[in-house]
């Protein structure tokens, strides 16, 4: 794993000092894949669709998507992870504002709870 890290500094030019490199998590971003949609639950019913699923890029951007019968579509915007408050801030374009909400993130889940549409709704998105 040294070896890596060192070729990599090697191979772009920077220096590997502790101010630059944060922290190994920071740098190998391993909550980056996909998360599968486990629990869904709107005003305290199961709502769970056939799929929902979220993918997390290297490139700071998520799409998450669903399939419903023969519905599917998707969503996409950009995501920033706080690994020292263990937090997933996750932004859209909603009509012409864009909508940011912050959501924690636990052992390798993603753990969701909006008021929708006067509603509770919870979601837990499991990684892959």
């Amino acid at each position: 794993m040294i070896a890596a890290l060192c070729s990599l500094c090697i191979l772009t030019g920077c220096e590997a000092r502790p101010q630059k490199l944060s922290s190994l998590e920071e740098f190998s971003k391993p909550y980056v894949g996909f998360y599968e949609c486990t629990r869904l639950v709107l005003a305290g019913e199961d709502a769970m669709p056939e799929g929902l699923f979220l993918e997390l890029s290297y490139g700071g951007e998520f799409t998450l998507s669903y399939r419903t019968g023969a519905q599917e579509g998707e969503w996409t915007g950009v995501y920033s992870v706080d690994p020292t408050r263990d937090e997933i801030t996750m932004s859209a374009m909603v009509g012409s504002k864009t909508c940011s909400r912050t959501y924690p993130m636990q052992d390798g889940k993603i753990l969701i709870e909006e008021n929708f549409a006067g509603r509770s709704l919870f979601a837990e998105f499991r990684f892959a």
